[in-house]
Protein backbone atom coordinates (compact mmCIF):
# COMPACT_ATOMS: atom_id res chain seq x y z
CA UNK A 1 0.00 0.00 0.00
CA UNK A 2 1.05 3.37 -0.46
CA UNK A 3 0.00 6.91 -0.32
CA UNK A 4 0.16 10.53 -2.19
CA UNK A 5 0.20 13.85 -0.72
CA UNK A 6 0.40 17.29 -1.31
CA UNK A 7 1.38 18.93 1.88
CA UNK A 8 3.09 22.65 3.28
CA UNK A 9 5.70 22.82 5.03
CA UNK A 10 3.08 23.97 8.21
CA UNK A 11 1.16 20.10 7.55
CA UNK A 12 -2.17 22.10 5.68
CA UNK A 13 -3.49 19.76 3.17
CA UNK A 14 -6.03 21.78 1.99
CA UNK A 15 -9.13 23.69 3.37
CA UNK A 16 -12.69 23.47 3.05
CA UNK A 17 -12.49 19.99 0.46
CA UNK A 18 -10.19 22.19 -1.37
CA UNK A 19 -6.21 21.96 -2.30
CA UNK A 20 -5.04 25.15 -1.57
CA UNK A 21 -2.60 25.67 -4.43
CA UNK A 22 -2.98 24.64 -8.11
CA UNK A 23 -0.07 22.35 -9.75
CA UNK A 24 -0.52 21.19 -12.96
CA UNK A 25 2.48 18.96 -12.84
CA UNK A 26 1.45 17.61 -9.46
CA UNK A 27 -2.02 16.64 -10.89
CA UNK A 28 -0.24 14.80 -13.63
CA UNK A 29 1.85 12.71 -11.14
CA UNK A 30 -0.64 11.99 -9.52
CA UNK A 31 -2.20 10.82 -12.12
CA UNK A 32 0.52 8.78 -13.86
CA UNK A 33 0.89 7.31 -10.03
CA UNK A 34 -2.48 6.42 -9.41
CA UNK A 35 -3.46 5.43 -12.96
CA UNK A 36 -5.62 1.72 -13.28
CA UNK A 37 -4.78 1.45 -9.35
CA UNK A 38 -7.19 1.41 -6.67
CA UNK A 39 -7.32 4.93 -4.67
CA UNK A 40 -8.52 4.88 -1.33
CA UNK A 41 -10.22 7.98 0.39
CA UNK A 42 -12.74 9.55 2.67
CA UNK A 43 -16.00 10.87 1.67
CA UNK A 44 -15.45 14.41 1.69
CA UNK A 45 -12.20 13.76 -0.52
CA UNK A 46 -14.46 11.80 -3.15
CA UNK A 47 -16.65 14.93 -2.70
CA UNK A 48 -14.63 17.41 -3.58
CA UNK A 49 -13.46 15.59 -6.72
CA UNK A 50 -14.78 18.09 -9.63
CA UNK A 51 -15.58 15.24 -12.39
CA UNK A 52 -16.71 12.31 -9.94
CA UNK A 53 -14.62 9.74 -9.44
CA UNK A 54 -11.30 9.15 -10.68
CA UNK A 55 -11.20 7.43 -13.77
CA UNK A 56 -9.67 4.30 -14.89
CA UNK A 57 -9.12 3.55 -11.29
CA UNK A 58 -10.64 1.46 -8.72
CA UNK A 59 -12.38 4.16 -6.06
CA UNK A 60 -12.68 2.80 -2.49
CA UNK A 61 -14.87 5.83 -0.91
CA UNK A 62 -14.45 5.34 3.30
CA UNK A 63 -17.79 6.57 5.20
CA UNK A 64 -19.61 5.78 8.28
CA UNK A 65 -22.78 5.19 6.16
CA UNK A 66 -22.01 3.24 3.15
CA UNK A 67 -25.74 2.07 2.71
CA UNK A 68 -25.82 5.89 2.43
CA UNK A 69 -24.45 6.18 -0.95
CA UNK A 70 -25.20 3.87 -4.59
CA UNK A 71 -22.88 4.21 -7.53
CA UNK A 72 -24.02 3.06 -11.07
CA UNK A 73 -20.41 1.11 -11.51
CA UNK A 74 -19.92 -0.74 -7.89
CA UNK A 75 -16.74 -1.90 -9.36
CA UNK A 76 -15.49 1.07 -10.19
CA UNK A 77 -16.89 2.58 -6.54
CA UNK A 78 -17.04 1.01 -4.00
CA UNK A 79 -18.66 2.70 -0.45
CA UNK A 80 -17.76 0.89 2.32
CA UNK A 81 -17.09 1.91 6.52
CA UNK A 82 -13.34 1.54 7.84
CA UNK A 83 -14.34 -1.53 9.40
CA UNK A 84 -15.01 -3.23 5.94
CA UNK A 85 -12.00 -1.54 3.94
CA UNK A 86 -9.14 -3.45 3.84
CA UNK A 87 -11.27 -6.60 3.33
CA UNK A 88 -12.69 -5.32 0.49
CA UNK A 89 -8.77 -4.04 -0.59
CA UNK A 90 -7.24 -7.45 -0.15
CA UNK A 91 -10.53 -9.22 -2.08
CA UNK A 92 -9.70 -6.49 -4.98
CA UNK A 93 -6.24 -7.18 -5.12
CA UNK A 94 -6.41 -11.02 -5.17
CA UNK A 95 -8.73 -10.70 -7.81
CA UNK A 96 -6.52 -8.29 -9.72
CA UNK A 97 -3.35 -7.18 -8.13
CA UNK A 98 -3.38 -3.44 -8.41
CA UNK A 99 -1.53 -1.13 -6.21
CA UNK A 100 -3.01 0.75 -3.60
CA UNK A 101 -2.77 4.37 -3.12
CA UNK A 102 -4.43 6.23 0.10
CA UNK A 103 -5.32 9.47 -1.03
CA UNK A 104 -6.88 11.22 1.53
CA UNK A 105 -8.22 13.07 3.78
CA UNK A 106 -6.46 13.79 6.73
CA UNK A 107 -8.64 10.95 9.12
CA UNK A 108 -7.62 8.09 6.27
CA UNK A 109 -3.89 9.32 6.09
CA UNK A 110 -3.80 9.07 9.51
CA UNK A 111 -5.42 5.51 9.69
CA UNK A 112 -3.14 4.03 6.96
CA UNK A 113 -0.13 5.89 7.32
CA UNK A 114 1.82 2.34 8.89
CA UNK A 115 0.19 0.41 6.60
CA UNK A 116 2.27 1.85 3.58
CA UNK A 117 4.96 1.16 2.35
CA UNK A 118 6.02 3.92 -0.06
CA UNK A 119 4.82 7.25 0.84
CA UNK A 120 4.82 10.42 -2.31
CA UNK A 121 4.66 13.74 -1.34
CA UNK A 122 4.40 16.89 -2.81
CA UNK A 123 6.32 19.46 -0.51
CA UNK A 124 4.66 22.83 -1.74
CA UNK A 125 6.30 26.07 -0.36
CA UNK A 126 3.26 27.84 0.40
CA UNK A 127 2.88 29.84 3.99
CA UNK A 128 -0.58 28.94 5.17
CA UNK A 129 -1.32 27.88 8.05
CA UNK A 130 -5.22 27.45 8.47
CA UNK A 131 -7.01 24.49 7.11
CA UNK A 132 -6.64 20.88 7.64
CA UNK A 133 -3.76 19.42 8.97
CA UNK A 134 -1.65 16.17 8.81
CA UNK A 135 1.42 17.79 10.71
CA UNK A 136 1.81 15.04 12.92
CA UNK A 137 2.58 12.20 9.79
CA UNK A 138 5.31 14.42 8.81
CA UNK A 139 7.31 13.89 12.32
CA UNK A 140 6.15 10.26 11.78
CA UNK A 141 7.88 10.26 8.04
CA UNK A 142 10.52 11.61 8.78
CA UNK A 143 11.49 9.06 11.55
CA UNK A 144 10.07 6.17 9.87
CA UNK A 145 10.75 6.29 6.03
CA UNK A 146 13.66 7.20 4.34
CA UNK A 147 14.03 9.47 0.77
CA UNK A 148 14.71 7.43 -2.08
CA UNK A 149 13.72 9.94 -5.18
CA UNK A 150 13.54 13.86 -4.72
CA UNK A 151 12.81 16.12 -8.08
CA UNK A 152 14.07 19.52 -7.07
CA UNK A 153 11.88 22.35 -7.01
CA UNK A 154 14.44 23.78 -9.38
CA UNK A 155 13.15 21.60 -11.64
CA UNK A 156 9.92 22.17 -10.98
CA UNK A 157 8.89 25.70 -10.62
CA UNK A 158 5.11 25.66 -11.25
CA UNK A 159 5.15 28.41 -14.04
CA UNK A 160 1.49 28.79 -13.78
CA UNK A 161 1.32 30.43 -10.07
CA UNK A 162 4.32 30.53 -9.37
CA UNK A 163 4.35 27.70 -6.74
CA UNK A 164 7.92 25.95 -6.19
CA UNK A 165 7.33 22.83 -4.54
CA UNK A 166 9.67 19.18 -4.71
CA UNK A 167 8.31 15.63 -5.18
CA UNK A 168 10.08 13.52 -2.84
CA UNK A 169 9.13 9.10 -2.89
CA UNK A 170 9.81 7.91 0.66
CA UNK A 171 10.37 4.13 1.97
CA UNK A 172 9.22 2.75 4.88
CA UNK A 173 12.78 2.05 6.69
Amino acid sequence: MDMVVAVNRHGIIGRNNKLLWDIPEDMKHFQRLTLHTIVVMGRKTYESLPTGPLKSRINIVITSNPKKYTSRDSTTVIFCNLDDCEQIIKKIQKNSNKKVFIIGGSSVYEYFFNKCDRVYVTHVENEETSGVSIYPLLKELESNYEVINRIHPIENQNVKNNINYEIVTYIKK
